[in-house]
C-alpha cells in the first residue's frame, strides 16, 4: 500500500507567488487570482480537485480601509495562503504561526512551509476567529461601562457620536465575518456534495475541523449581532436619561418662576404709586412690603416640599 503523502502549509506573500518558480498548485493560485481577482471578489469555489477562496477585513466605521487581504487555495494535501495586504499585521500576530512574520520581514526568503497540515489550517483560521472575539469582548465591555454611566447619571451629550460610531464599527465587523462564513459555509457544503459522489478534497479531520469552525463563526456574529441590538438599548436609555435631565431642569425653572410670580404682583401692584395708596406714605411700608415678600417665598417653598416638586 502506498503511503499517504503528508500535507503540508504554504505562506507567501504577493511579491513571492510572483517573482518565484511555480509549482503546479502555486500556479493553479495563481492563475485562479487572475480569473477571480481577491481585491474585488471574496468567496469559495471548486477548481479542478481544489478550494479557491478569497477574503478580505476592512477597519474604519464606514469600512473604507481594507487591512487584510489574502487568497488560498486547499485540499487534502495542500494549503496554499497568499498574502496581498495585512497593514495591521492581522495574519503575523496569530500565535503559534511564527513562519508568517519571517515572510513579511525577510524579503529573501522564498517560501515558509508548515508541516501538518490540519494542526496549520487550525492555527490560522482560529487566530482569525481569536482576534475577532477580542474585539467582540472589548466592544461588549465598552458598551456595559457606557450603559453604567448612562444608568448612574453621569451623561455626555457626546454619546450619541459614540453610540453611531460603534453601531457602524460592529456593521464592518458583522459584514466581514459573515462574508468569512459564507466561505466557510462554502467549503463544508462542497465537501458534502463531493463526498455524496463517493470524492473528497479535504482529509476527514480537515472536514470535521471546518464544521466546527462554522458554528463557532456563527455564534460570534450573534455575538456581534446581538451587540448591535444591544445599542438599541443604550440609545434608548441615553434618551430617557436627557429627556429626564432635561425635564428636571425645567422644573427647577417652574419652581423658581412660580415662586417670583407672586412677588412680581406685589412688584406691580406696589409700584402704581397712587397717592391713595395707605403705605405710600406710611412709615413701615417698606418694612411690610419685605416681610410679605419673604413670608410668600416661604409659603411657596413650604408648599412645593410637600408636594414633593424638589
Amino acid at each position: 500500500m502506498k503511503e499517504k503523502k503528508k500535507g503540508t502549509m504554504q505562506i507567501l506573500d504577493w511579491k513571492q507567488l510572483k517573482e518565484k518558480k511555480r509549482s503546479q498548485q502555486e500556479e493553479l493560485l495563481w492563475q485562479s487570482m487572475y480569473k477571480l481577482e481577491p481585491f474585488y471578489w471574496n468567496g469559495v469555489k471548486l477548481v479542478e480537485n481544489y478550494f479557491y477562496g478569497a477574503f478580505h477585513f476592512h477597519e474604519g466605521y464606514n469600512g473604507e480601509n481594507r487591512i487584510v487581504n489574502a487568497a488560498f487555495l486547499l485540499n487534502e494535501q495542500d494549503f496554499i495562503l497568499v498574502v496581498l495586504k495585512d497593514e495591521r499585521g492581522i495574519l503575523r500576530k496569530i500565535e503559534g504561526i511564527q513562519p508568517i512574520q519571517e515572510v513579511f520581514l525577510s524579503e529573501d526568503l522564498e517560501q515558509t512551509k508548515i508541516s501538518n497540515l490540519e494542526d496549520g489550517i487550525e492555527t490560522l483560521f482560529e487566530g482569525i476567529l481569536k482576534q475577532g472575539q477580542q474585539k467582540v469582548e472589548r466592544m461588549e465591555q465598552y458598551l456595559i461601562d457606557m450603559e453604567q454611566e448612562i444608568v448612574s447619571g453621569k451623561i455626555n451629550r457626546n454619546r450619541n457620536k459614540t453610540i453611531f460610531e460603534c453601531k457602524r464599527s460592529l456593521s464592518v465587523w458583522k459584514n466581514d465575518y459573515v462574508q468569512f462564513l459564507n466561505i466557510v459555509e462554502g467549503i463544508n457544503g462542497l465537501e458534502q456534495k463531493k463526498k455524496d459522489n463517493k470524492e473528497q478534497i479535504l482529509t476527514e479531520e480537515s472536514a470535521c475541523y471546518f464544521r466546527v469552525y462554522e458554528n463557532k463563526l456563527k455564534r460570534m456574529t450573534e455575538e456581534i449581532q446581538f451587540l448591535y441590538e444591544e445599542l438599541v438599548h443604550i440609545r434608548e436609555a441615553l434618551d430617557a436619561a436627557l429627556s429626564y435631565e432635561q425635564n428636571r431642569i425645567m422644573k427647577v425653572f417652574t419652581t423658581v418662576t412660580t415662586i417670583f410670580m407672586p412677588l412680581t404682583l406685589i412688584a406691580g401692584w406696589y409700584g402704581m404709586n397712587f397717592i391713595w395708596m395707605p403705605e405710600l406714605h406710611w412709615r413701615y411700608g417698606y418694612v411690610f412690603v419685605a416681610i410679605l415678600s419673604v413670608l410668600v417665598i416661604m409659603i411657596c417653598i413650604w408648599f412645593f416640599k410637600k408636594k414633593k416638586l424638589f
